[in-house]
């Protein structure tokens, strides 16, 4: 176990600025000044500056409420001795079991609204038993600035949190840097692994993940209900990922939670919250993956305050027994999948390219909705609902997005959760591809009125041909533009009456339910290998140059230039490509952005 320090000193060596001292805590002798963590958190509670407590590696160290109150320190585990100059050992293990009810660790400001700073590292916590509060293994009050690594949480019970819970100020945080582990807890309420109530959270750090926790309720992996406008609950997911050596396998960053009776089995959002993601390391990507929920096996977002943003993840593997096996958006709640079209894109996101390892960002895939009893429900991808008593309409969007190989009774869906629900639901999909789903009939039934949209997009592979039931399916408005949608032997729009259908420069096998719609193409759209995946066009794709600009959409979903004027080409209706990705050059060498 590697993990820098900077510190110098035996025991009890004052800092030059700050009067700072260092303690060391294990047996008798050696340079040891105490028997036990707290008693050397209350010796150091009493000096200015940061002090700092080493703790001599030993087996199952019996460690019930240990409290860090209204002081700066950093809590060091792992150490053969008091020598912070010798290597590091493996893990101190602080084991919380014994009935006493309370938090493994409790890190608390009760004193003053400055900032209390605290670094811990080096333990493998096991056992909290908070069952009938929150933080099974840790929990964090107030003012606090938390930087968390080299740290294992497992095997801990609260109601809520069992792993983490995190009552932050508005301006504290709490930071999960390298080689943090939230693994196995199990929360009677929400929140398996991590639990968020005010503050921000920042998920930042290589082989790290959170992963294997219950919730008998919501957020499995993740849960967030914030104080109020004033106070959000905020998670920052930047980099993930750890390699489980013991059972030679890998763990995403969010992974194989399990929301039993409620929603969101990796991430749910509830009051007052904001979740943004975003991959900033190829080789630690933000992957939230192998959750399993009622509705929402990936992310729930469960009202009109909370907000989830995401800008390169991959939402892969998720099941939900009754709809959104990916996502779930319900009462006013927002979800949005982003790409280098939107404007708050963080600088340092990587793209959604289709370049070598990147081609695994911004995918949507094998999603499960299929109910305990094994029938196909709707949903497979995205679910969304909106009651008539919340005055924030419910809105996904999907932009940038590859959605793959979900499987349901269809990948889009609504539904009624109230007794009254509203019409003002919207599902935007924008610069997207939607292909290969060939066990999913339907792509979209939307029975409670939802809008649905489709810009510069392109939707194949719905089902099988033939197949009598429609593929988009709603009563709801219908808007399709600047798309490719090829569903050769389908009907495209049946099975209920939409509200109205507005489509527009459109290339479809049959202009059939379109055939009264402005600019409609009917062609073969020539993929260049749509049987390897690959639905790009081809250089002779009556697909290309063909369509008007959008001046909101300047990169297509791979990240390349929009409105690229090929001049060995007649253009149409303007200089911009049908669809979701636009061909960068006539040379197929050239066709998709490779130099």
């Amino acid at each position: 176990m590697k993990r820098p320090v900077t510190l110098i000193g035996l025991c009890l060596l004052l800092a030059n600025t700050a009067n700072a001292a260092t303690y060391c805590v294990g047996p008798p002798g050696g340079g040891t000044t105490h028997g036990s963590i707290q008693a050397a958190l209350n010796a150091a509670e009493t000096n200015p500056g940061t002090d700092t407590i080493f703790v001599i590696r030993r087996d199952g160290i019996q460690a019930q409420g240990i409290v860090i109150e209204n002081q700066d320190v950093i809590l060091s585990g792992a150490h053969v001795n008091c020598n912070p100059d010798e290597p590091l050992f493996e893990p101190t293990v602080l084991n919380a079991g014994g009935g006493s009810m309370t938090s493994a660790l409790i890190v608390r400001n009760t004193a003053s609204s400055r900032l209390m700073h605290v670094e811990i590292s080096g333990f493998d916590i096991v056992g909290g038993d908070a069952i009938h509060g929150s933080g099974g293994g840790l929990r964090v009050d107030g003012h606090v600035d938390l930087a968390l690594s080299d740290l294992k949480i497992s095997r801990s019970e609260a109601y809520y949190g069992a792993g983490i819970a995190f009552h932050g100020a508005a301006e504290a945080s709490m930071r999960l840097g390298d080689r943090v582990e939230i693994s196995n807890n199990l929360a009677t309420g929400s929140g398996g692994g991590l639990a968020i109530f005010g503050g921000s959270v920042f998920v930042d750090g290589m082989q790290t993940s959170i992963h294997g926790n219950t919730s008998v309720h919501d957020g499995g992996g993740i849960f967030l209900n914030g104080a109020g406008s004033a106070n959000l609950a905020q998670l920052v997911l930047r980099r993930g990922r750890m390699l489980d050596a013991s059972v030679g396998s890998v763990h995403e960053v969010v992974e194989s939670n399990i929301a039993e009776l409620g929603d969101g089995g990796g991430i749910a959002a509830a009051a007052w919250s904001d979740v943004q993601g975003y991959s900033v390391d190829e080789y630690f990507p933000i992957w939230i993956s192998l959750n399993s929920a009622s509705q929402g096996g990936g992310i729930a977002v469960l009202g009109e305050t909370a907000r989830v943003r995401l800008w390169n993840p991959v939402i892969r593997g998720n099941h939900a027994n009754a709809g959104g096996g990916a996502i779930l958006a319900i009462d006013g709640g927002q979800f949005e999948m982003l790409d280098r079209n939107d404007p708050d894109r963080p600088a340092d996101a990587l793209q959604c390219s289709g370049d070598g390892y990147l081609d695994y960002f911004c995918v949507i895939a094998n999603n499960i909705a299929r109910s305990a009893s094994g029938n196909d429900v709707p949903g497979a991808a995205v679910m969304l609902s909106h009651s008539a008593a919340v005055a924030t309409p419910t809105r996904v969007v999907l932009a940038g997005a590859r959605l793959l190989d979900n499987r349901g009774s269809s990948v889009f869906s609504d539904t009624c959760l109230s007794i009254e629900c509203d019409t003002s639901s919207k599902l935007i999909v924008r610069n997207s591809l939607i292909a290969y789903h060939p066990e999913t009939p339907v792509l979209a039934r939307l029975i409670y009125g939802s809008a649905l949209e489709f810009l510069s997009s392109t939707i194949t592979g719905t089902g099988a041909s033939p197949d009598t039931r429609s593929v988009l399916q709603t009563n709801g408005s219908i808007a399709i533009r600047r798309s490719i949608l090829w569903e050769p032997g389908r009907d495209l729009i049946g099975g209920l009456v939409p509200a109205s259908v507005i489509a527009d420069e459109v290339l479809v096998a049959d202009a059939g339910d379109l055939a009264l719609q402005a600019h409609i193409l009917v062609a073969d759209p020539v993929f260049l290998a749509a049987g390897g995946g690959d639905f790009h066009l081809a250089a002779s794709s009556p697909a290309v140059d063909a369509a008007t600009a959008h001046s909101g959409l300047q990169w297509d979903a791979d990240g390349y230039p929009r409105q690229v004027d090929l001049p060995d080409r007649p253009n149409g209706l303007g200089v911009a490509d049908l669809g979701a990705f636009e061909r960068q050059s006539s040379d197929s060498i050239f066709a998709n952005g490779f130099e």
